[in-house]
């Protein structure tokens, strides 16, 4: 790497940074962003926090890392801002290291993931990122660093389920790699080759192993969990065929340019589209199939992982764009290494000179293909940045900034709908709500079975009229619905 792929890099590192801190300065984080905060603020200890993410459906480094920053500052904006720092650094790393053009990096930095769902959207899927990224970056030397291999896996699984599916799916191809590599691989550069100490090997496969079965026990939900209870084992057709169109939804991003944007996707209001998404969605990994289908290692974690992830949607919980990006991110990463992966070699089935022909045109044929989708990916974030500045994303902020100005903060406050109101409390320096729906004072959501009754205006007028009695001062009430004049009376 030269001095100027080093100035590139940061070059586009600092626009980066410069766009998405200004569109961030515009987004009014909604539920599921304020949730991580308000566990890591109103948690009062790690043991605490740990036994609070039992209902969220994710392992909890994402929120270990917010909790000192919210003993900085009550702010979430202190969250925004270490999410674009944390994809920042995402995006230094892939334009430094990755095995792409300068067009096609330039493409990365603003397409629909790395500009948008994974920078401006503050969740925990932006550190998966970074993890997955910076695995591709020690790829080429990983038998040389493998405890840091081990490491970076290890905190992958940590991330999210479904980083914790593509952690799988790592190990399980460089176990096979590394067990079966001697007898059936020709190593390319410094691939897979006879190594004299093997305790970094093992130390590594087992910071592996430890990741993934603490990251599966932090997993395992409590009895009276209440979110994505239900299984699909049985075989569903049509059920299999939506599954399938995730595909398409990862790999071409577009969504409209209208108020509701978000997880939507432009291209499926097209007949001619629709009429071809399924095909299509078997072309791409039938196409990735053929490209890999010599690197026996690249191969393995696109299999697992991208099947893995279907799985997932299929039998658990179908999902939103953001979580079906990680099949395009499984698919970046394969392209990405498998140049760094041994080659099969089991003898000679096919003319030296038509081999080559081949891989050469495969080879083409997915620069073209990644060029093509980086450009899809490209119109996805550019659209998205002006929604973003068009609309309002939530509304929590606007209203918790109400609050304050009429010197109502102080107050005590009933929260009709725990999963809207929590959003306007994060943006308040108030630790604790009264949820009818739970019938519970707390500020994030739990999400078990307490909750599952919904509060109608009359109990929660009850239990507004009971708190203010009890404290002897006027009790403010948080509605997801207008009232009715009758109600107001009261």
């Amino acid at each position: 790497m030269g001095k100027t792929d080093k100035h590139y890099a940061l070059g586009l590192t600092f626009l980066f940074l410069t766009v998405g801190a200004f569109t961030a300065s515009h987004h009014e984080m909604w539920r599921d962003e304020i949730q991580a905060w308000l566990l890591a603020r109103d948690s009062t200890s790690i043991f605490n926090l740990l036994a609070n993410l039992k209902y969220e459906g994710h392992p909890g480094l994402w929120h270990l890392c917010l909790m000192p920053l919210s003993r900085i500052s009550d702010s979430p904006v202190m969250m925004q801002m270490f999410h674009l720092l944390i994809t920042g650094v995402t995006v230094y790393l892939f334009v430094r290291y990755a095995p792409f053009n300068w067009f096609q990096k330039l493409l990365f930095c603003f397409g629909y993931f790395v500009l948008y769902e994974y920078a401006i959207v503050a969740r925990n899927y932006a550190l998966g990122f970074l993890l997955i990224t910076v695995f591709c970056v020690l790829f080429r030397e990983r038998y040389k660093r493998f405890i840091w291999v081990g490491c970076v896996l290890f905190l992958l699984a940590h991330t999210s389920v479904h980083a914790l599916i593509v952690t799988i799916g790592i190990g399980i191809a460089l176990c096979c790699e590394y067990v079966f590599g001697g007898r059936f691989l020709r190593p390319l550069n410094q691939g897979f080759k006879a190594i004299e100490d093997k305790r970094p090997i093992w130390i590594g496969f087992t910071l592996i192993g430890i990741g993934i079965t603490t990251a599966v026990l932090q997993l395992n939900p409590p009895p009276d969990t209440g979110f994505a209870v239900a299984w699909h084992f049985n075989y569903d057709a049509k059920r299999v065929n939506e599954i399938v169109k995730l595909i398409s939804r990862a790999y071409l991003p577009i969504p409209r340019p209208v108020l509701g944007f978000w997880g939507s996707n432009l291209l499926t209001t097209y007949p001619f589209f629709q009429a071809i998404q399924v095909p299509l969605c078997y072309f791409l990994m039938l196409f990735s199939l053929l490209l890999f289908h010599k690197r026996p290692t690249a191969l393995l974690i696109y299999l697992i992982s991208t099947f893995g992830l279907l799985t997932f949607f299929y039998v658990k919980y179908h999902g939103s764009i953001r979580h079906h990006g990680f099949l395009f991110l499984t698919f970046l990463m394969c392209f990405w290494v498998y140049r760094e992966c041994p080659a099969i070699h089991l003898g000679k089935t096919e003319p030296q000179e038509v081999d080559s022909i081949v891989d050469r045109v495969l080879n083409v044929s997915g620069t073209v293909l990644i060029t093509l989708l980086l450009v899809c990916h490209a119109m996805g974030g550019i659209t998205t940045l002006r929604m973003e500045h068009r609309h309002v994303f939530s509304y929590g902020k606007l209203t918790a900034e109400y609050i304050k100005s009429q010197g109502m903060q102080d107050y005590p406050i009933v929260a009709e709908k725990d999963s809207a109101a929590s959003t306007v409390v994060g943006y308040l320096p108030k630790r604790q709500v009264y949820y009818p729906r739970g019938s519970r004072l707390g500020s994030f959501v739990r999400w078990d079975k307490a909750r599952s009754h919904s509060a109608s205006s009359k109990l929660v007028i009850e239990e507004a009229l009971k708190l203010s009695r009890q404290d002897a001062q006027d009790v403010l009430i948080i509605l997801n619905r207008s009232l009715s004049a009758q109600r107001r009376e009261q």
